[in-house]
Order: structure tokens, then sequence, then C-alpha cells
């Protein structure tokens, strides 16, 4: 890895960078960002420089259509129309502040924190959903992106319970308090690149474990997503072997190590944004691994939308193709779970 960096760090450099580049961050919040990681204005400075980042020049992108200006009302509400008519909650037609489109006291589930022990005995902050009707319903682990288990991502697993899926999803920074505690979204993503993948992938590996021990859960019928640095760690669990029927990573970067992918038993829908060019460029990788492996797999583009376009909350939010692509995930999983 060039420039001493980790794998963990790396990606998280290279997040900031692209916020930078894409003019949803200034140089002065950059800097602050990366210096969370480098210990110093100096070095953040020389790794930017190696990283190929001129912190002076950032580089204007052709923006996604929500975040270059508002959704026109007709167009917003088309989207509402066409999210209510679906028997199940989806991606709202606005940006949201409060991440929430689901209420925790929704009638159709039952919803709330739940402690998830870890291999080494730690308990991992958890989050769980479920139907509120009778029966066993398969299950999804749900991988947050940089900023932790944050209310979008709980809200995401309170929708997979009104498409009658039960969804649990674990702050990897729970030893650190995790996102309640660490606040300052840049300072979560340091302390997240500090922890080894294969560290991150053992507790979501709990989280599965969780979810198997659910009575309401079939436990044969499991499957994993996880949005931007989850993405990356849903490829790395479908690699290292995970007990998974499916898989739909958003917009995941490539680990380094995906050599488990040839072997997996794992169905794989991958969601991109068209315009996410740095992401999509292990696309090629990933595909032919899996397909090496002979399950199903699709890797998926959506025009218009770059990375992160499924949260509610970002500046890159576009909702008609995160309607579409968690239409996709949910057909995804009842087809392979």
């Amino acid at each position: 890895m060039s420039v001493g960096l980790n794998e963990m760090e790396r990606y998280v450099l290279e997040e900031h960078i692209e916020d930078f580049k894409d003019g949803i961050i200034g140089r002065r919040e950059l800097l602050r960002r990366v210096t969370f990681i480098t210990g110093g204005t100096a070095a953040s400075l020389s790794v930017l420089a190696t990283l190929g980042c001129n912190v002076d020049q950032p580089v204007a992108r052709s923006a996604a259509p929500s975040a270059a200006a508002p959704a026109s009302a007709a167009a917003t509400a088309a989207a509402a129309t066409a999210a209510a008519a679906l028997p199940y909650a989806s991606p709202p037609p606005a940006k949201t502040t409060d991440g929430i489109t689901v209420q925790e006291k929704d009638p159709r589930i039952v919803a709330g924190k739940a402690d998830v022990k870890a291999a080494d005995g730690a308990t991992l902050i958890g989050y769980f959903s479920r139907p509120s009707a009778a029966g066993r319903f398969p299950g999804i682990v749900v991988i947050h992106e940089n900023r932790g288990t944050t209310e979008h991502i709980r809200d995401v697993t309170r929708r997979f319970a009104t498409a009658g899926f039960a969804a649990v999803a674990i702050d990897v920074l729970s030893r650190s308090g995790g996102a309640d505690k660490l606040t300052d979204a840049a300072a979560y993503a340091a302390e997240l690149a500090k922890r080894a993948l294969p560290e991150q992938v053992a507790d979501e590996k709990a989280a599965l474990d969780f979810l198997k021990a659910q009575p309401q859960v079939d436990a044969a019928r499991i499957g994993m997503t996880g949005y931007c640095f989850g993405g990356g760690v849903t490829f790395a669990c479908v690699s290292a072997g995970l007990d998974l029927k499916a898989a739909v990573p958003f917009y995941g970067p490539k680990p380094a190590d995906i050599s488990g992918l040839a072997k997996t038993k794992t169905a794989v829908l991958g969601v991109f944004g068209a315009e996410d060019t740095r992401v999509n460029a292990g696309i090629p990788d990933l595909e032919a691994a899996l397909k090496q492996a002979g399950v199903p797999v699709l890797m998926k583009q959506y025009p218009g939308a770059n990375h992160a376009f499924h949260n509610d909350t970002g500046d890159r939010f576009v909702s008609q193709q995160a309607r579409l692509a968690w239409v996709d995930t949910i057909e995804w999983f009842r087809k392979y779970l």
C-alpha cells in the first residue's frame, strides 16, 4: 500500500478526497478530516499530494440531478405516488433531515436496540427490526457507512421489516462508543481506519449469528447489504465465506483480497452509481471473480447517480434512482433468500 497507509486508512482518505473534489467540503475541512489520521497538517498535505489531490484546485464533477437542483414539484409528486404504490417502505421522494421514513412504532414492525455478542466477548451496539406479524422471516445484516449506525441506517432496517425481512445493524466501533459517542463524522472515520478489515468481518459474523438465533428468523435464509464502506465490507464478508444466501453491496469499494469471491455460493447484486468512477473501477475484477464462482451475479449501474446516492440524508441523494435500487434489492432478496 502506497505512502504507508493500510487498506482502511486509504479508503477513508479517498472518501474525504472525493467529497473535496465534488465540492461538498472545502480545503479547510478536508485538511481537518485528514489530520485525524495523519496527526498533523504537514503530514496531511504530503499524503494528499501523494494520493494525487491538489488541495488548492478542487476538480468540479458533474453533479447528480438532486445535487444540482431541487427536484421539480411534479417530479417529487410522481416519485411520492410511485413510492406509495409499493407494498413496503422505500426511499423518500426528497432529502430528509432526520433520516426517518418508517417510525419505530410503526404497527407493521417491531424494532429497537439489541445487544450483539462479538467473538471476543464485547457487546456490540445493535438495532433489530422485524415484521410484527407472526411467522419466521428471512434475515438481513445491514452494514453502515463510515459514519456508524445512524438514524438513517436504523431506518433502513425498518424498511426491510416492512418488506417482510428481519434485519440487524451493528456499529463496528461499538468498543469505542459507536456513532452516539463519536458524533464528529471525521473522528468516527479516523477511528474506523484503525480497525482491520478481518476484525470488522468477524463482527458482522456475530451479527449474522445473532439473526440466526432469533426465533422469528429462518436461519437458513440470511442475506447481507452494506453502503459505501459497508458495501466494501459486504464484499469482504462474501469473500470470507460467511453463510449468506444473497448479498447486495451498495457502491462498495473492492477489497484488497477478493480471492474468496471465486468460491462463494452467495448470489450477488452490486449496486453502483454510474458517475461513481472511483468505486466503479473495481467492478470488472469483482464481476470476473463472482462469475468464476458460477453464482447469480449482476453489477448494475444507475444513470445520473454518484456515490452514496441511496442515503436520503446526504448531498448525493437521488430519490428516483434510490427507489429503483431499493426495489431491485428487495426483489433480489426475495428471489434468492
